[in-house]
């Protein structure tokens, strides 16, 4: 039922309705007076008519006179007509598919008169169509506020919450609709809201809260006569009432219900007829609770004897945890062999055979379960179990067999990575993997193939062996040039070729990268990959000082994709590190007349160009440019650091300059470059205490013996009048730019002035 007083919606229906209902089929206008008669002359003694609205002849025969109330509406009463207008306009905007229009006209009545929980419910529905997804949670929580009886919509926010990951606010409300006054507790939407809590209790690690929650559950399902359950609501949790059972009795094992616990393992045994086995391991985990470990035991064996695998590696664990309450270990392996007698097929309890095996030393025994398990297949379980084996008994050269097996068989390298991991930190036995595979590589035939040579290069990369790192990458690259398949000369070449590069990058090894790429560029099984190798190479030649080479390689490439976005920003970026400022202004103005839309190059050509400007000695060019991007995105942490630094530099703005660092530092609090800007920005207001730790923090960051952060922070203690550091921070930093790629000249200078002073 509508909130609004009736008088409020006739007055919208003829203020709003009606005329938009007219224009909606087609009529050009509305008279404001009666349509006169032919021949009859107007009097002007006649009594004037009063204006109406016409719907004109041939559509109605009523006329509609405006409403004039006899008494002056009041602020309030005007509010609610308003409202009622708009209310109408949405419902009429909907009606109309309108549906962007329908909302702001509902968010207008809403305006209007605040308390409706009718124009909320619309706006509820609407916000979550339109996908305006806080907005529909604010509505519905105004609502909830309106009416706490309605459970129906606290739920729906509960849900709603818990859709998107929001888990506290979710039970929040969910508990509240429960608790509604006007919910039955013996309906099925409570008892659907009891299982919607129980999920997220248990998602928060609320074990109690969740074992209450499914204990309504479990009382429903068991107890329907007590219950009025609709059949929607029925039918959801009966769907799948098997694992259901099977879980509500795993939260009540874990709180300690065991009497409880029995009864929803045996429903889950009813529900999945022809699994007993199923029950007695529920049954061993009721029975080890309560420390009857020997029933627990004999439990279990039903489930073994079904030759059941469900329960995965837990089922063998769970053995091995009942037989150390008995004080039985010792009787592990005997009892997983005689399950493996009987089982042979079962993977994982010959693996978890092949661990215990392996753990009490028994080597050989533990690799013939494995290899015989495995066959001819590619399990990653099983070959990473070898892997771990022959790593405990330092096996190297079955080891890097067992690695290349693996590289092979696909995902399986992500399933050793935690093994890999131990291995690069474990220095020993590093060296002697590496010495072995060194021999290997040696012999005729090589013992390593492709596959070996490449994990053997990244683990010795990841062990920071970076000399064995590039002899590995050598061999493995060699291999795939003269492999059999061309999919290894290939596609295997490509994959070694990314990630030798990443190396050697790494390491500014550039010469040799150039020469590596090369080489690539000219393999023809590469040719898919041409232009990339071309990018890659005019970066390294470029990165390695050949300037002229980079250009050649990059023309090359913008020659085969001549509209390419990349390549013509990495022709801008030539010359831009080059220093060649006035062909770097060229290419990134055509640049960005060329690509306006590539949003993410505009930004990186824009700060390029705006530094090149600042390198030319045209700061004012370079603010121009600055301040246009911080215009677009007020809020760039890098835009803001930038423009602050130059206004710190030119001694201006520096109240907005320290604004501006500091939006930049909150984004990275320990970025060196934002630190040292923040520092000058102080050191520029005379703040020299708070600029020192700074400077300070700026220096002591990996890359902070660069010799501008040297410089300032010389500078500071020069104003604090701690001449010694002053002074040997000036020699650093003069080392530093001197010893530079692109010597300062202009900052020599300074620096040998003020060593000089």
């Amino acid at each position: 039922m509508s909130g609004f007083p009736k008088m409020a919606i006739m007055t919208a229906r003829q203020i709003v309705l009606l005329p938009a209902l007219l224009v909606s089929i087609g009529l050009a206008s509305l008279s404001a007076e009666m349509p006169e008669k032919k021949g009859v002359e107007k009097s002007s003694q006649k009594k004037s008519t009063p204006k109406v609205f016409s719907l004109g002849k041939g559509v109605a025969d009523d006329v509609v006179l405006p409403f004039i109330p006899s008494k002056p509406r009041t602020p309030e009463e005007l509010k609610e007509v308003d409202s009622a207008a708009w209310y109408m306009t949405g419902r009429l905007r909907e009606a109309r598919n309108d549906f962007i229009g329908a909302y702001e006209a509902y968010k207008k009545a809403m305006e209007y008169n605040p308390n409706s929980i009718e124009i909320y419910r619309v706006l509820i529905r609407l916000a979550s169509g339109l996908d305006k997804t806080e907005e529909a949670i604010q509505y519905a929580q105004k609502a909830v506020e309106l009416d706490p009886k309605d459970y129906e919509l606290m739920r729906k926010l509960g849900l709603h919450m818990a859709g998107q990951g929001r888990f506290e606010e979710a039970v929040s409300f969910l508990n509240k609709a429960s608790s509604s006054p006007t919910i039955n507790k013996k309906s099925g939407v409570y008892v659907i809201i009891q299982h919607d809590l129980a999920n997220l209790y248990e998602r928060l690690g609320k074990k109690e809260k969740a074992a209450e929650c499914w204990e309504v559950v479990f009382n429903a399902l068991t107890k329907p006569d007590q219950f009025t359950f609709e059949y929607n609501s029925r039918s959801q949790l009966e769907a799948k009432q098997g694992k259901l059972y099977e879980r509500i009795g795993q939260s009540f094992l874990e709180t300690g219900r065991l009497k409880l616990a029995v009864e929803a393992f045996n429903k889950a045994a009813e529900s999945q007829k022809g699994r007993p086995g199923i029950l007695k391991y529920h049954l061993a985990q009721v029975y080890f609770k309560s420390k009857q470990y020997q029933q627990a035991l004999d439990s279990l064996q039903a489930y073994y004897d079904a030759q059941l695998q469900s329960k995965g590696r837990q089922a063998y664990e769970f053995l091995a945890e009942i037989l150390k309450a008995l004080n039985r270990s010792d009787e592990l392996i005997p009892k997983l062999q005689k399950l493996a007698e009987k089982d042979r097929f079962n993977r994982t309890l010959n693996y978890y055979l092949a661990e215990q095996y392996a753990n009490q030393g028994q080597f050989a025994e533990a690799e013939k379960i494995y290899l015989d398990s495995i066959g001819k297949s590619s399990d990653s379980e099983g070959l990473a179990g070898l892997i771990t084996l022959y790593q405990k008994n330092q096996n190297y050269q079955k080891l890097i067999e067992t690695l290349s097996r693996i590289v092979q068989g696909g995902d399986g390298l992500q399933r050793i990575q935690s093994s890999l991991e131990k291995m690069s930190k474990d220095k020993k036995f590093m060296r002697g993997l590496i010495a072995e595979a060194q021999k290997l590589k040696d012999n005729d035939p090589p013992g390593l193939d492709v596959y070996s040579g490449y994990i053997l290069a990244k683990l010795s990369a990841v062990a920071d062996q970076k000399e064995a790192a590039h002899e590995f990458y050598q061999f493995a690259m060699d291999s795939a040039a003269k492999h059999a398949k061309p999919q290894v000369r290939g596609t295997w070449a490509y994959k070694l070729l990314l990630e030798y590069s990443f190396l050697l990058r790494v390491e500014n090894q550039y010469g040799e990268l150039s020469e590596l790429l090369q080489k690539a560029v000219k393999n023809p099984l590469l040719a898919p990959q041409r232009i990339d190798l071309l990018y890659r190479l005019a970066d390294a030649r470029e990165r390695n000082g050949e300037t002229a080479v980079a250009l050649k390689a990059n023309a090359e490439a913008r020659k085969i994709a001549p509209k390419f976005p990349d390549l013509d920003y990495q022709h801008a970026w030539i010359y831009y590190h080059s220093r060649d400022w006035d062909n770097a202004i060229v290419q990134m103005q055509d640049f960005l007349k060329k690509y306006p839309g590539q949003k993410k190059s505009v930004y990186l050509v824009n700060s390029m160009l705006s530094n090149t400007y600042v390198q030319q000695g045209d700061i004012g060019k370079g603010l121009a440019v600055l301040e246009e991007m911080l215009a677009a995105d007020p809020q760039n942490p890098t835009i803001n650091n930038d423009l602050g630094y130059l206004y710190a530099e030119q001694g201006k703005n520096l109240d907005k300059a320290e604004k501006m660092v500091r939006i930049a530092l909150k984004s990275e609090p320990n970025n060196m470059a934002y630190l040292d800007s923040m520092g000058w920005v102080l050191f520029k207001k005379q703040k020299y205490k708070e600029a020192q730790e700074y400077l300070e923090r700026a220096h002591k960051l990996p890359g902070g013996d660069d010799s501008t952060i040297l410089d300032h922070l010389a500078d500071c203690y020069h104003k604090l009048n701690k001449t010694k550091e002053a002074s040997e921070l000036w020699k650093k930093a003069l080392e530093a730019a001197q010893k530079s790629a692109f010597p300062d000249s202009k900052l020599i200078d300074q620096l040998q002035k003020k060593l000089n002073q």
